[in-house]
């Protein structure tokens, strides 16, 4: 993918998401081509020199109890330039990300699907949809543990990264898939161009969070929680929070997502209140596969 082909993608997905913040081709080139999991499989189509619709497979490695491996596509950045639809472009370009995902060596795509997109993959396309994951408000309680916050480009980071706090591929579900996580992808994750992360590190879990507003309040997220020792049972995730929301001065923490080690008791937020609800869906390109997605977080995937 060139730098002409990045800079007609933005202009695309710019054309169609209109975000409040623009989507660039430095963006694209970190998503795209620098992922240490291998570059982005894309689907996309042109008439008359412009883009005309896009669907990347952003290349994740999941592994489960047996510590087998299995490579999928994240899909992102499913986009039909509005002067182009109803013309079946839609399918045509999810078929093409087929082919670019089979060329790739991936075995299927998991899919973050809006409310919009969902049904069409499900219904026009034949996918699984997986059970859906509630948004929570999560409570802090007394925290038991000290914690230290820092950023990716601080000393700690550096001197705890030589220590190998951050290698979690020893990491194994009890059941099911989880993805794998290491030094490198971490690296690579938290240098997403116009985001800032913090990591919050105690001596038992790694939470990584960033901040938003959220119906006018600010909030802080919980992208990632991950244990640092072995433990029988799922930790409370409340304690370790504490230290998140006085560090962001903030008593509203959120979290979406799937995690086998860790407790997220709190509040469902109703989906109707939700500004896009996400949904999962499920396609993999041969033979079915016996997948069931027991880890799955926002650090896993582009929405923040």
């Amino acid at each position: 993918m060139t730098n002409l082909d990045l800079r007609l993608t933005s202009d695309l997905l710019n054309e169609v998401f209109k975000p409040k913040k623009l989507i660039t081709a430095e963006f694209l080139e970190w998503q795209y081509l620098k992922n240490p999991s291998g570059l982005a499989c894309v689907g996309h189509m042109t008439d008359q020199g412009k883009q005309i619709s896009n669907y990347a497979l952003i290349p994740k490695i999941f592994k489960n109890h047996l510590c087998e491996k299995i490579s999928l596509g994240v899909g992102v950045d499913l986009a039909v330039s509005p002067d182009s639809r109803g013309e079946g472009i839609f399918r045509k370009t999810v078929e093409k990300s087929y082919e670019a995902g089979i060329n790739g060596n991936l075995r299927g795509i998991l899919g973050v699907a809006n409310s919009q997109s969902s049904p069409r993959m499900t219904g026009a396309m034949g996918w699984k949809k997986l059970p859906s994951i509630d948004l929570r408000l999560l409570k802090p309680s007394k925290s038991l543990e000290t914690s230290t916050t820092f950023q990716m480009d601080s000393d700690q980071f550096r001197e705890n990264a030589e220590k190998g706090v951050f290698d979690f591929e020893k990491l194994t579900p009890s059941f099911g898939y989880m993805p794998v996580w290491n030094l490198e992808l971490l690296t690579w994750r938290l240098s997403r161009p116009g985001s800032q992360y913090f990591l919050h590190l105690s001596p038992s879990a790694l939470l990584i969070s960033t901040t938003a507003f959220f119906r006018g309040f600010k909030t802080a997220l919980i992208l990632k929680a991950l244990p640092l020792k072995p433990c029988d049972e799922r930790l409370s995730i409340s304690p370790f929070i504490s230290n998140v929301a006085k560090h962001h001065r903030t008593p509203f923490i959120i979290y979406w997502g799937e995690n086998q080690y860790f407790e997220m008791k709190g509040i469902k937020i109703p989906r109707k209140i939700q500004p896009s609800p996400l949904e999962l869906v499920l396609h993999f390109f041969e033979k079915k596969h016996d997948f069931q997605l027991t880890g799955f977080e926002l650090l896993d995937f582009d929405a923040f």
